[in-house]
């Protein structure tokens, strides 16, 4: 490039003169470059600065939002395990809701079920009471045990006190009262607040007989 200048100087100038003019445009045009090129860069930073500062923002952005997810994750948990304190300690309450109501069933049923029983079969109550009966295998308590007499022979009501005899229930307890030995005739029992229909049908076919704590009894 400085040839080419060179030469169209010295149409103008000498020798000297256009080589020396030729050396400080070519520095002067250097320096020019440089100093756009310059430029051009800290635009360049400038840009990348900018860029940066917006993903510091978006990384603390992103922190906090970690942060409160966290905390909501805290919350979460301790909200659970209170629930799940609040869940046991209803089960317990319940528990011991469930034995008073078939400690209190049980004590109605020693109360209405002999009433009962003197009055459908004119039976001679002898003894009512929980008891404990052998099996062929082992022994089993029962909560209802009557043992008297009917029209002279000697009979033994075993009974099953719940407050809501289902079916299962009824066929679990005539399979368990099959297995009592006894040397009286054996008679099964049900006593109960309510009872379901399969239930019912089931203890009818049966010969069980049922009776409410409204003093009902059936089969009839």
């Amino acid at each position: 490039m400085t040839s080419v200048l060179e030469e169209k100087l010295r149409a103008a100038f000498p020798p000297e003169q256009a080589h020396l003019l030729a050396e400080v445009i070519h520095e002067a045009y250097n320096d020019l470059v440089k100093a756009r090129d310059f430029n051009e860069l800290k635009s360049i930073v400038a840009e990348l600065a900018q860029a940066q500062k917006r993903t510091e923002e978006r990384i603390e952005e992103l922190a906090q939002a970690q942060k409160r997810t966290e905390e909501r994750v805290d919350q979460l948990a301790a909200a659970q395990e209170r629930t799940e304190r609040a869940v046991r300690q209803l089960a317990r309450q319940v528990g011991g809701l469930s034995e008073a109501l078939g400690g209190s069933l049980e004590d109605l049923a020693l109360e209405v079920v002999p009433e009962i029983l003197e009055y459908r079969w004119d039976m001679q109550i002898e003894f009512c009471d929980r008891d404990i009966l052998p099996l062929r295998n082992g022994e089993y308590e029962f909560d209802l045990v009557i043992r008297g007499q009917v029209e002279g022979q000697p009979v033994l009501v075993i009974g099953e006190v719940k407050s809501n005899i289902t079916e299962s229930e009824v066929e679990r307890f005539l399979n368990l009262v099959a297995q009592v030995e006894a040397p009286e005739e054996v008679r099964p029992l049900f006593f109960g607040y309510r009872v379901e229909r399969a239930a019912k049908a089931l203890i009818q076919q049966r010969g069980a007989v049922m009776v409410t704590t409204r003093g009902k009894y059936f089969p009839e």
